[in-house]
């Protein structure tokens, strides 16, 4: 029975070969526009795409109701430039984890096929000894697994939660210099708000003029301890 549940394990795996980086904002740390509206969990931003930012001489509304799509901070192509240079810096030192665990992962595959394509012919005990190969690496994958995510987060925090406070600042800023007196996340937002004019959207422009006050290489942090 131990072979059986083995091989059935295997599929417990397919998702375990890659610790990733999101470039999710971490809960609690986007930034607070000047007035906010019902929340609901992030969507992750990295494989977004939108189109390219304007100069930060865009065009903002000339009224008090604005709206910015804080999810966009982490696009890789149009974001926040600080803001993905933490992420991608987090993901080059994680590589190696995500390497170690699908090494594992590809010999944990290994045995079970070889359980299954023998399963016929070989003995008992030489199937059990295969099982219990199996299971040590199973156990190694998910303990690997949890570690590495638990590592990933505390970095992630480390490198963003400072830029994060910064684009607050920067936002509240850049608002009130606008008249701008309300400000909706949209991406808290669910499908409750119908955006009648898209002008009212300062998304562009404010990654645009928080890109030239804060280029990417002033994101430097020290290496993973």
């Amino acid at each position: 029975m131990k072979v059986i549940r083995t091989i059935a394990a295997a599929a417990v795996f397919s998702a375990l070969s890659a610790l990733t980086v999101s470039a999710q904002q971490p809960a609690g740390q986007r930034p607070a526009a000047p007035a906010a509206a019902q929340t609901r969990p992030a969507a992750p931003a990295a494989a977004q795409t939108r189109p390219a930012a304007p100069s930060s001489g865009a065009n903002v509304p000339d009224g008090k109701f604005a709206i910015i799509d804080t999810d966009a901070f982490g696009d890789q192509k149009t974001g926040i430039a600080r803001l993905v240079s933490a992420f991608q810096t987090v993901d080059r030192e994680f590589k190696p984890r995500r390497d170690e665990i699908q090494t594992i992962k590809t010999r944990y595959d290994g045995i079970v096929k070889q359980i299954n394509d023998t399963k016929g012919v070989a003995d008992q005990r030489s199937l059990a000894g295969l099982a219990d190969q199996a299971e040590t690496l199973k156990s190694e994958i998910e303990r690997k697994q949890q570690d590495g995510q638990r590592a990933l987060d505390k970095r992630v925090k480390e490198l963003t939660d400072p830029i994060y406070q910064d684009i607050n600042t920067a936002l509240q800023s850049f608002a009130r210099q606008r008249g701008i007196t309300v400000v909706f996340d949209i991406s808290k937002m669910g499908g409750v708000m119908m955006i009648v004019d898209g002008a009212v959207d300062i998304t562009p422009a404010f990654v645009a003029e928080y890109n030239q006050r804060n280029p990417a290489s002033t994101a430097a942090a020290p290496p993973a301890r």
